[in-house]
């Protein structure tokens, strides 16, 4: 698809169909990158911190989170009242 550039105030943009933004499901934010010369356009995923927890365990980050359930500190066994 061919499109033009348009002067935008001091800055400049284009017009993208529909169509093309369906086909990357976006709905009203986009993040562009360049890399190579050239402008990527990617939607911007409503819950950026969804799959934390999986990367985070696939680049072994997550080893020892068992530990980090339940922190017995002196507060609890002394001060603390129900």
């Amino acid at each position: 698809m061919k499109t033009k550039i348009r002067k935008i105030g001091n800055s400049f943009g284009i017009i993208i169909g529909k169509k093309i933004l369906e086909q990357i499901d976006v709905t009203d934010e986009v993040s562009l990158t360049v890399k190579d010369s050239k402008i990527i356009i990617e939607a911007v995923k409503s819950r950026p911190r969804k799959d934390w927890e999986e990367k985070l365990i696939k680049a072994n980050s997550l080893q020892n989170i068992e530990p980090l359930e339940y922190f017995d500190n002196d507060f609890d066994k002394t001060d603390w009242t129900w």
